[in-house]
């Protein structure tokens, strides 16, 4: 997509190219320069974004020209991007994507991906746990060791309708250096804080906020389904990494395939430690798993990344 911006006021251009050079790639910057020596005309730009508020532009006649043209398409802006609160200019650059999408139709679904990764680059990293039987023990020896950092963790235990409440009183007990929460649509992703997945729900993440989207597993015992969780947080969080520890069966397996080469870092319960094996063994057949170790060496290694020592 080739997006051109008409304006003569650089602290505009600069504001144009920060909200909208994420979604849509570098600008095309034109002045009245180029106007008049017919640029315009002749630009490869799909679209036009004529600032409206530098008097400069309102008062060439070849940008006036430009707006009765069929292409290319011309949108007329006329605020001042540096008066606004940095909340104000996302409004902004909300508004002016849909008029983008309106315009150019085919471009809707990658322009909302773009947006979605953009609203979330603040987010802290999000890494997901994904345990089965003999899950909460590996669990419990894991947060022993894990000291406070600036990340979020998703919990997704296969459990009974009836365990999610012990599940989510066991992991505040055994974390209580984090903030333990059972996650909730309109849940504002936080740093050192412990979200535990709901049954059949996976979890989306959009403008820094958790989103529940329901997904009823295939079996009871593979509920909430960690491959689900893997494969939707992946798609609207650029930085997440995955641990697969204690659990029988497979699941895990397809997500952390999906994400091969594309994750933080992809970690795996070792299988002497591990009350059943079968999961986290299943994940390092895939190939994908990059480092193993009982429940203490996996906080150890994660405590590494982030440059924390372990307690």
């Amino acid at each position: 997509m080739r997006i051109g911006i008409v304006s003569t006021n650089e602290i505009q251009k600069a504001l144009f190219s920060e909200l909208l050079s994420p979604l849509v790639g570098e600008l095309i910057m034109y002045d009245i320069s180029h106007a008049e020596s017919g640029d315009l005309a002749i630009s490869n730009a799909h679209i036009l974004l004529l600032d409206m508020h530098d008097q400069n532009v309102v008062d060439c006649d070849e940008v006036m020209e430009a707006l009765g043209r069929e292409e290319p398409i011309c949108l007329v802006h006329d605020k001042d991007l540096y008066s606004m609160q940095p909340r104000e200019r996302i409004s902004w650059r909300n508004r002016t994507i849909e008029e983008i999408k309106k315009a150019i139709p085919d471009l809707a679904n990658e322009l909302d991906e773009k947006k979605e990764v953009a609203d979330n680059k603040n987010v802290p990293d999000v890494w997901i746990i994904g345990a089965s039987s003999g899950g909460p023990q590996a669990l419990r020896q894991f947060f022993a060791d894990l000291p406070r950092m600036p990340i979020s963790i998703f919990v997704a235990q296969h459990m009974t309708e009836v365990g999610y409440g012990q599940m989510l009183a066991r992991l505040k007990d055994v974390a209580p250096g984090w903030n333990v929460q059972s996650a909730e649509t309109g849940m504002k992703i936080k740093p050192n804080s412990v979200y535990l997945v709901p049954r059949d729900n996976t979890i989306h993440i959009a403008a820094g906020a958790i989103t529940l989207q329901a997904y009823s597993a295939q079996s009871v015992s593979f509920n909430p389904c960690i491959d689900a969780v893997i494969r939707t947080l992946h798609e609207c969080h650029p930085q997440i990494g995955v641990i697969i520890m204690s659990g029988m069966g497979m699941d895990g397996s397809g997500g952390i395939r999906t994400i091969k080469g594309k994750a933080k870092m992809i970690m795996a319960q070792d299988a002497e430690s591990s009350g059943a094996k079968s999961m986290p063994d299943s994940a390092r057949n895939t190939g994908a798993v990059q480092f193993s170790s009982n429940p203490e060496g996996l906080a150890r290694k994660l405590a590494q990344i982030y440059g924390q020592r372990t307690f």
